[in-house]
């Protein structure tokens, strides 16, 4: 059986296993997938990694650090153009480094059809994730305006993203605000002041990812299922040597992705009900109490 998993930190909540897990079971490819957990990374524990497992995704906040923290790693032409990995493949002692968030995000505009030429696209963020957008888009000559907290010549500010709202066509969100556990930390931004926006998405996802929320029903949105499927289905089939055509098997990973979803819906509303239960009992408790004093 070979090892496969998703390298991150802190890495508390992953929809990639359960794609991954399914691609293997529909292919009959005796493989397990997992989440890998380090709070650090260096040569050390990435060396002792690449040894016990064929591959794995690289996910916030490794994706740029791998390429330090790994001895003599081969880089694909877009990892060495783009400066980010997601996918790394190890095989016959050595180590393969490949960038699938570019690609997937292209597949996703295919399937859900639409077309980012001409538009004035705004990404927040500016790591690894974003640097496959921005490597993504400018193969299709589209030119994107980067915000981060951090001023700079490539980069403008929140607040300048804001005094510029009304020229933004696209939002892309790569940071990792919104989702566990940043779902408490805000951008600064005027989301009232986007009057021409047409579409927004959020690399994050999740039950309490609370970014999209912000924005109005009006606006086309969406989170970052669909990107995380496609780029998936991208690292599987340099993995396995397969050749999935993402739109013949995209339906059915979403299918299962959304089944789990809905699970974790019904379990947070339990723990919900059990909360007020909970609540109930101890009210009811001091009260006795309060009344035999």
């Amino acid at each position: 059986m070979s090892n496969y998993g998703i390298l991150g930190w802190p890495l508390e909540r992953s929809y990639s296993p359960k794609i991954h897990n399914f691609l293997f079971k529909q292919l009959s490819i005796d493989s397990n997938y997992r989440l890998i957990k380090l709070n650090e990374i260096n040569n050390k524990n990435v060396e002792e990694l690449n040894k016990n497992y064929s591959g794995y995704n690289v996910t916030i906040p490794y994706k740029e650090k791998i390429i330090e923290a790994t001895k003599e790693p081969i880089l694909d032409e877009h990892v060495k153009k783009i400066g980010s990995v997601n996918t790394v493949k190890n095989q016959d002692d050595e180590t393969f480094f490949y960038n699938t968030d570019y690609s997937g995000f292209l597949y996703f505009l295919e399937i859900i059809n639409f077309d980012v030429k001409s538009k004035k696209v705004f990404i927040l963020g500016n790591g690894g994730s974003s640097k496959s957008i921005q490597y993504a888009l400018s193969l299709l000559d589209v030119e994107t305006t980067i915000v981060s907290r951090r001023n700079s010549q490539r980069t403008i500010t929140y607040d300048d993203l804001n005094k510029r709202a009304k020229d933004v066509d696209v939002l892309i969100n790569t940071t990792p605000v919104g989702m566990p556990p940043y779902e408490n930390e805000t951008l600064e931004i005027k989301y009232e002041n986007f009057d021409n926006l047409e579409f927004v998405l959020n690399l994050g996802y999740g039950l309490n990812n609370t970014f999209l929320k912000k924005f109005d029903e009006s606006i086309l949105k969406y989170d970052g299922i669909g990107i995380l499927i496609c780029q998936a289905i991208e690292s599987f089939n340099i993995w396995t040597s397969s050749n999935i055509i993402i739109s013949s098997i995209y339906d059915d990973v979403h299918r299962v992705v959304s089944d789990f979803q809905a699970l974790e819906n019904e379990v947070s509303d339990l723990k919900w009900k059990v909360g007020d239960v909970e609540r109930m009992l101890s009210d009811k408790i001091d009260e006795i109490r309060k009344r035999d004093q």
